[in-house]
């Protein structure tokens, strides 16, 4: 038997070099373990014979259709037949199901009758086997079956064939067929371009719809290893016609084409310097359509590309195959996190405190986030809250085959002043010390030396490749080499060997809070050990812990004299601040005097505790309504029962008719809500029409306020 195996084999490889097709058709039983469930191993041995019989007779007996046939058992239920079709066949390859399988399938269930009482269904898979030039023959047929099972273990595809067409004349004829569209990813501190994602288009496609589908139908018929090269290369070439200055490039990388032979042979690389560009203007955009099942072997090509100067962004953060896993193994310099995480989180809590979790975990790794798939304003404002580091999605641009300008609404969001934390915005930065470095092949003798010739210097940094990796502590090393063979262990041998290798590093946009937690959390060995500030992997220097506890507690300090003891909220030199900053970067904004009517009486009447309630009421009001207003709003304690609110000129009316309304309902729970109402004096400030300060806007209030009280209860009045 498998001398005749290897007989037919050797036929078919020789009809193959022949220039001969050869089709390949994967046969099983659906769901074959069910009906051996209902009927019992022997009968489903049987079953099988049988249609081992039927496929057999079915060969004889149309032999004079092809030049040869041949067909094989895989083991259980699973069969191959192969064809070559000859001149007398009057049926193509996408008829083989109609015209060869039912009909085998209708004959051979008439000779199970006799053993069951259903009809049982065969599932197929076809496969195309021709001549390549540089391919053995072996392997050919190898793949012919292994494409064939893939297609018999999936869906049906009506369009299989009109879509393998379409892939090989894409294959062939690429500058027709496929073209690279390029989406910005921009920088939320700043608003500038910092990059863009290059995205395959197939303009005129008629198989795919979607370009999402391309990729795992060439994957399922060997092809995605060539697609995946030509997307490159059509992004790469095309490129020139949407950078500006050193944006970075985003070319996305299936797992398994990384680890290919063919992938590490310099081709990107060679295209890139055709082009003008370097590895150090591309981040390798990881796409986890298949999970990473080797993360040593993936973790050693990583690290190939990242020697050449390639960033690493992983794609799909949160969704599918990506897991924590795959951040844990390849350290990726980017977190882009899904778009199923995105949509929506401005009014979701799980989404919501699940991208605020991944935002303060990057910090912690030394990574950036990338929000992608950011699609309205909500989402925008919502993320930029929570403090990623760029946002990508239809809001901020569309993918386009030239450069695209950034959306307006977009880049109004990322305006620092109408930012709720746009003070200070990287103070750690101000706090930064010098920061020593040293190459991973120095010698311990020459950092030794170092802290000698410079006695107040207590920690240098460890680079490689530009990058932070650890750093040398005065005290741990002196430690060491003080040790009895401590000297000839390790003064002559190169720095990884005793540096600390976890040190806490964090990214210039951190805030102070975060730093301050993450250092706290540290073990009582490590707790006063320096901060090392870095902007993508790259040193800018250090802080001490001494300087980072001074720095909060200034701030804790300044905050307390500016908060309002009752309600919290910011007093008069943060109002005053406020109104200042949108003045001078001349902004037109929205202001709203808050006052309660009669609250002297109130006071007077119910008590100052009462009172009190009265007001933190009102604070809260305020608070919970001015968060659900669409942009980012201030909201300020003036003194007594007055407060002031800062907010988008488009939100004013809104905003007001929803205080009010939210008021006189949390106003049931008072005592005497009779002798309780809200005047609210809103006021636009354009600083277009008049010279406006101050001072100005504040007697301008003042007089809207006075006049909307004279209308008594709850009421508003918008100038």
């Amino acid at each position: 038997m498998l001398k005749s195996v290897d007989m037919s084999q050797q036929k078919l490889y020789r009809l193959l070099r022949d220039e001969k097709t050869i089709w390949v058709l994967y046969l099983d039983i659906i769901k074959f373990h069910e009906v051996e469930f209902r009927y019992g191993y022997k009968i489903c041995r049987q079953i099988l014979e049988e249609i081992e019989r039927e496929i057999n007779q079915t060969i004889k007996q149309q032999r004079n259709l092809y030049l040869f046939s041949h067909f094989e058992s895989r083991g259980g239920d699973d069969f191959v037949v192969y064809f070559v079709p000859g001149k007398n066949i009057h049926w193509n390859i996408t008829e083989v199901i109609e015209q060869w399988v039912l009909p085998m399938e209708e004959r051979f269930n008439r000779r199970i009758r006799k053993l069951v009482n259903e009809k049982i269904s065969l599932r197929s898979g076809l496969a195309q086997c021709v001549n390549e030039v540089g391919r053995s023959a072996d392997y050919l047929l190898y793949a012919a079956v292994k494409e064939a099972f893939l297609l018999n273990k999936s869906e049906p595809d009506p369009h299989f064939f009109a879509r393998r067409e379409e892939i090989t004349h894409l294959v062939e004829n690429p500058d027709n067929y496929l073209k690279a569209a390029f989406q910005p990813i921009i920088e939320t501190r700043s608003g500038e371009v910092f990059g863009h994602e290059a995205l395959a288009r197939i303009p005129g496609s008629i198989c795919f719809s979607n370009i999402a589908d391309l990729f795992p139908f060439a994957e399922k018929i060997g092809q995605l290893y060539p697609i995946e090269t030509l997307c490159r290369r059509q992004a790469i070439t095309s490129y020139a016609n949407v950078v500006r200055n050193k944006e970075m490039l985003f070319l996305n990388i299936n797992p398994q084409v990384l680890i290919d032979p063919e992938f590490a042979s310099g081709h990107t690389r060679k295209l890139l310097s055709e082009k003008g560009l370097a590895p150090t203007d591309v981040v390798l955009e990881i796409t986890e359509r298949s999970a990473i099942e080797d993360f040593s072997t993936f973790r050693d090509a990583l690290d190939h590309y990242r020697n050449q100067g390639y960033l690493i962004a992983l794609d799909d953060v949160g969704a599918g195959y990506s897991s924590l896993q795959s951040v844990a193994e390849l350290h990726p310099d980017f977190l882009k996190i899904d778009r199923s995480l995105i949509q929506g989180v401005n009014a979701d809590p799980i989404k919501w405190a699940l991208l605020e979790t991944f935002v303060t975990f990057s910090k912690r790794i030394g990574c950036r986030v990338i929000a992608e798939g950011v699609e309205t304003a909500e989402e925008m404002r919502t993320v930029v809250q929570l403090g990623v580091d760029y946002v990508q999605g239809f809001f901020v641009a569309m993918p386009t085959f030239e450069r695209e300008s950034i959306n307006p609404a977009a880049l109004e969001i990322l305006n620092p002043v109408r930012r709720l934390k746009s003070i200070d915005h990287s103070p750690i930065l101000s706090m930064v010390e010098p920061l020593p470095l040293f190459d991973t092949n120095a010698l311990v003798s020459s950092i030794e030396t170092y802290f000698r010739e410079h006695p107040h210097q207590w920690l240098v940094g460890i680079t490689e490749n530009s990058r932070i990796v650890g750093v040398m502590q005065r005290d741990r090393l002196f430690s060491a080499l003080g040790t009895r063979y401590g000297v000839s262990l390790f003064l002559e041998k190169t720095v990884p060997i005793i540096m600390d290798t976890n040190p806490l590093i964090v990214e210039d946009t951190t805030p102070l809070e975060v730093v301050s937690s993450l250092a706290m959390q540290r073990s009582d060995a490590q707790l006063y050990d320096g901060i090392i500030v870095v902007n993508q992997h790259k040193p800018l220097g250090m802080v001490s812990v001494a300087n980072l506890i001074k720095a909060i507690s200034e701030r804790q300090i300044q905050f307390a004299q500016g908060a309002n003891p009752l309600t919290g909220l910011p007093g008069n030199l943060r109002i005053d601040q406020e109104i200042r900053q949108h003045l001078e970067r001349g902004l037109t904004f929205g202001l709203i005097y808050v006052d309660l009517n009669k609250f002297k009486y109130y006071n007077d009447l119910y008590g100052f505790q009462q009172g009190d309630v009265a007001i933190k009421m009102l604070s809260e009001v305020l608070l919970n309504e001015s968060f659900k207003s669409a942009g980012n709003t201030f909201v300020g304690h003036i003194g007594g029962d007055d407060f002031i609110i800062i907010s988008s000129p488009s939100d004013l009316e809104t905003l007001a008719v929803n205080i009010l309304a939210q008021f006189e309902h949390s106003c049931k729970q008072l005592a005497g809500t009779e002798n309780l109402s809200v005047a609210l004096a809103c006021l636009i400030i354009n600083t277009s029409d008049q010279s406006w300060t101050t001072l100005l806007v504040s007697e301008r209030a003042a007089q809207i306020k006075k006049e909307v009280k004279a209308m008594g209860g709850n009421s508003f009045l918008l100038r």
